[in-house]
């Protein structure tokens, strides 16, 4: 009769450990901090991934048509690269002109145009830009007037309506 209420020894050594585990409060506290992140884990990697994936390739469509037809409106940019010149002066000390001309053309073509006649555009903005004092540019119109020019006259060089603008990055008068 002993031995019946005694039960299974390997059960009762598996019990008392079982128990004092748990009683344990460090081992609880990190038994429940692992099942929060395996939690975490889970939840993100199957409900909320899915869910921004799906956000992010409608965002990615919409902006890709808004984009494009940016694109169309704003036209591309070609750069010059850089020139200078020197400036007509009646002194005996010359001016010179440092300048970054950028193209606004209408569309891919064109500006793979104005890269294959890049030599005879610059040309142009060179020439302009050597009939000019630095009195003239520096005056409140100069640059304006400046602009106006070298973009009539770059213009009769491309399709047209092909250019849409002319900036200028980069001006300096010596």
């Amino acid at each position: 009769m002993a031995d019946e209420n005694m039960g299974d020894p390997v059960d009762q050594k598996t019990s008392d450990l079982g128990r004092k585990l748990l009683d344990n409060k460090v081992v609880l506290l990190g038994i429940i901090v692992v099942l929060q992140a395996i939690m975490a884990i889970a939840i993100t990697q199957f409900v909320i991934v899915p869910r921004l994936d799906l956000q992010v390739a409608g965002m990615s469509g919409d902006q890709e048509a808004e984009n494009s037809d940016l694109a169309d409106e704003l036209g591309v940019i070609v750069g010059l690269e850089e020139i200078i010149v020197t400036l007509q002066s009646n002194g005996k000390v010359p001016n010179y002109l440092r300048i970054n001309v950028n193209l606004e053309v209408d569309s891919q073509k064109t500006a793979n145009q104005v890269i294959t006649r890049l030599p005879q555009l610059r040309d142009i903005v060179i020439l302009t830009l050597s009939s000019k004092s630095a009195a003239e540019l520096t005056s409140s119109d100069g640059t304006q007037t400046l602009r106006a020019e070298i973009f009539r006259r770059l213009a009769e060089k491309l399709p047209p309506n092909a250019l849409k603008n002319i900036y200028f990055s980069d001006l300096v008068i010596q």
